[in-house]
């Protein structure tokens, strides 16, 4: 398989150079009167030049690295975000979503839930077949969720957009839905924050479609796992370190969890990921299925938690997401600015 790459540099952060210089200088001026001119040319010269040189240690260099079923944005050879579009694959996923520094904050794969993949989207029960997990020996879960269109366009900024197309069927047989699923993930900006936009178009066939759940405890049936299905993030295991936040004000997973709010957030000590729910979205704002124990933590947006939903023939559902990706710490006011443009957009 081919791989294309592509390489720019930010420009240099001049106003940080020239602001340490002035400092420089007003100290020289109070503390070596007599001899404040070469000692500050030598200053100058010396720590100037050793400040500019970690700055541009500092800029990041970004590249494309994309194959036949991927696509990857680099920073200095290290892996932001990636891509999967694999039809070998069961699904469709982001895996790693990583900070500008390199730290990875998903996980895929996890040994106690193999079928959970970064960032990615399973629905659970779909005419009372199951979609999420799968059969450890073979990898495939009752029904199949199959893609059949992958399409990838690289902007020269290194912002991107994806278009996937999928069938969900019974294996063998005639799709019974199909989703039309486009991305759109901007460059890193000056803070090391970038944006996932997700939208999916789900589209039911020539019958109608129940989309189910495993029960909660107080129904029949029920379980305490009960809720989960649709847009998901696994992410890297550290429950001492991950915070919780959520636009309701919730602090814990345990309080945040079932509850409704417009976005939630893990957080590590710098980086996190932020999901938004979009105003034009069923059941807004959305119930959230939220674990921070062992063995693992997790998140996402459960449209279906409360009850499932019937899609008549040919009748579609679009549901829109955006996922925050931030290297450094964001305060929930800046959160919460950060949703509410999204909020703003027109059919993102």
């Amino acid at each position: 398989m081919k791989t294309a790459t592509t390489t720019v540099k930010l420009a240099t952060p001049h106003n940080l150079l020239e602001s340490f210089r002035l400092g420089v200088q007003e100290c020289i001026r109070k503390c070596f009167p007599g001899g404040a001119v070469m000692v500050a040319a030598a200053l100058h010269a010396y720590m100037g030049l050793g400040l500019l040189q970690s700055v541009k240690a500092a800029e990041p260099a970004f590249s494309w690295r994309q194959t036949e079923t991927s696509l990857a944005l680099c920073n200095g050879g290290k892996v932001v975000w990636r891509l999967m579009a694999d039809p070998k694959d069961s699904k469709s996923y982001f895996h790693p979503l990583a900070a500008l520094d390199g730290e990875v904050l998903t996980d895929s794969e996890p040994a106690d839930h193999p079928w959970h993949h970064g960032l990615w989207w399973s629905w659970k029960l779909i005419n009372g077949l199951n979609y999420w997990e799968e059969n450890p020996k073979t990898h495939k879960s009752q029904g199949t969720t199959e893609l059949t269109g992958a399409t990838f366009k690289l902007a020269p900024d290194f912002s991107a957009r994806a278009e996937l197309s999928f069938s969900y069927h019974p294996p063998g047989q005639a799709a019974v839905m199909m989703e039309r699923r486009r991305l759109s993930v901007t460059r890193p900006d000056a803070e090391g924050r970038y944006r996932i936009d997700w939208t999916s178009e789900f589209t039911a066939g020539n019958a109608s479609v129940t989309l189910g759940r495993t029960p909660l405890p107080a129904e029949e049936g029920g379980k305490a796992y009960g809720g989960y299905a649709g847009l998901s993030l696994r992410l890297v295991f550290k429950p001492d370190e991950w915070s919780v936040r959520t636009s309701g004000g919730a602090n814990t997973a345990a309080e945040a969890h079932g509850q409704s709010a417009r976005w939630l957030g893990f957080s590590g000590p710098g980086a996190g990921i932020v999901i938004c729910d979009h105003p034009g979205n069923l059941r807004y704002p959305t119930p959230w299925y939220v674990h921070n124990r062992p063995p693992m933590s997790f998140f996402s947006p459960a449209v279906l938690f409360n009850e499932s939903l019937v899609l008549a023939a040919g009748q579609s559902l679009k549901l829109n997401y955006r996922v925050l990706i931030h290297s450094e710490p964001m305060t929930a006011e800046q959160i919460e600015t950060d949703c509410r443009a999204f909020a703003g957009s027109v059919n993102p």
